[in-house]
């Protein structure tokens, strides 16, 4: 049977605009997924996933209605290596379970097309090879730090986060396509649009059966 979806990760370091193309990417007609809010879920009390962080955790990790603090949670695994593998090994299997579930249902029931998904991590976590094709997006660094201020993390927090992922400039070498959000948001825009139209030829390619070129 011949592939009719083409699996993009869209990825890059924190406060990039990830989130910003891939609204845009949608726009232009692809499907995209958030990992983030598929590991939100995992945390939810009726998964299984959500017992295992507990016991791994601690109930101090528990707010007054017995979810999990998410804030608390992260404060935690991002200033600790071994806590963030820790959670890590919990929750991204779960995650690409239930991604993997949300594409077979995209094709049912949308048939061929192009599926990105949202995520901070592919190359840290080694889950690059489940795509044919991998979008990554940039920032200048003091850009990013300034966004992460911006969103109330004290510098050393903000530090620590960007601390923990490769860096910006070998992940773009090892991209298939690098949107550059270090300018205005019509640059950006465009540059997403002239993305997205080169994944509808890949996606062609793929449909074919042809192996994906080189970029």
């Amino acid at each position: 049977m011949k592939p009719t979806i083409l699996r993009v990760g869209l990825t890059g370091n924190i406060a990039v605009g990830k989130s910003t193309v891939a609204r845009w990417m949608a726009s232009f007609g692809c499907h995209v997924l958030d990992a983030d809010i598929l590991g939100h879920q995992c945390l939810e009390p009726n998964e299984t996933t959500y017992d295992r962080v507990v016991d791994a955790f601690g109930p101090s990790v528990l707010q007054e209605d017995g979810t999990i603090d998410r804030s608390l949670l992260g404060a935690r695994v991002f200033s600790d290596d071994d806590n963030r593998a820790k959670l890590e090994a919990i929750i991204h299997p779960a995650i690409r379970t239930k991604e993997q579930l949300q594409v077979d249902q995209i094709e049912r029931r949308s048939g061929p097309g192009i599926v990105v998904t949202e995520a901070a991590l592919l190359y840290e976590t080694g889950s690059v090879d489940r795509y044919q094709r991998i979008v990554v997006v940039t920032a200048l660094e003091d850009l990013c730090l300034k966004r992460l201020l911006d969103r109330g993390l004290s510098t050393n927090e903000a530090y620590d986060r960007m601390a923990t992922q490769m860096a910006q400039a070998e992940k773009s070498t090892l991209a298939d396509y690098v949107i550059d959000n270090s300018g205005d948001r019509k640059a950006t825009r465009e540059a997403t649009q002239v993305v997205c139209e080169q994944l509808q030829l890949d996606l062609a390619e793929w449909m074919a059966g042809n192996r994906l070129r080189s970029t």
